[in-house]
C-alpha cells in the first residue's frame, strides 16, 4: 500500500532543502517531488507491512526541522 503526504513550507528554499534531504534517503519505493507549488513537497512511499514503519515519523521530524508541516 502506498501512502502520500504533502508538506507546506514558508518558502521555496526550505522546501528545496527538505526535498533534497528526502531524496538522499536510501529507501525503496520512496518518491519526493514538488507539490501544489514550489513551497510544497509531496512524498509518496510504500509502507512496510512486515513490521513497524517509522517513515511518516521521520518525514514529520525532518519537515519540522525546515519549518514545514503536513498540509
Amino acid at each position: 500500500m502506498f501512502t502520500e503526504i504533502e508538506y507546506q513550507f514558508d518558502s521555496e528554499p526550505f522546501a528545496y532543502r527538505f526535498l533534497n534531504s528526502v531524496k538522499s534517503w536510501h529507501q525503496i519505493d520512496l518518491k519526493a517531488e514538488y507539490g501544489k507549488d514550489s513551497s510544497a513537497v509531496r512524498v509518496t512511499y510504500k509502507m512496510d507491512r512486515n513490521g513497524f514503519d517509522d517513515t511518516l515519523s521521520r518525514l514529520d521530524d525532518l519537515a519540522l526541522k525546515y519549518g514545514g508541516k503536513a498540509d
